[in-house]
């Protein structure tokens, strides 16, 4: 049970950075709570000897990673819809 709860969990954290990645670039920041949130949780775990850089870098480093590269990707994306709805507009 509790890893189905983990596994619902991860996929609703990981559609809500997603569509808060995605969001105007006027909100570049929202994309940004669910990354810093992992990092905090990180900082909070390691300093309570809960986890070691040494034997769990994998589980530190690639959902550091994809939270990131989404964020960033989200953020490129939505400028790129920003701007071709600029364009439109002057256009027309």
């Amino acid at each position: 049970m509790n890893t189905a709860i983990t596994l619902i969990t991860a996929v609703a954290i990981i559609i809500l950075h997603i569509w808060l990645c995605q969001r105007s670039p006027k909100f570049w920041y929202l994309g940004g709570i669910i990354p810093l949130l992992w990092v905090a949780s990180l900082v909070f775990l390691f300093f309570n000897g809960k986890i070691s850089w040494g034997e769990d870098w994998k589980m530190i480093v690639f959902p550091t990673l994809i939270f990131f590269l989404f964020w960033i990707q989200g953020h490129q994306a939505a400028k790129k819809r920003e701007i071709e709805k600029m364009k439109a507009k002057d256009i027309g």
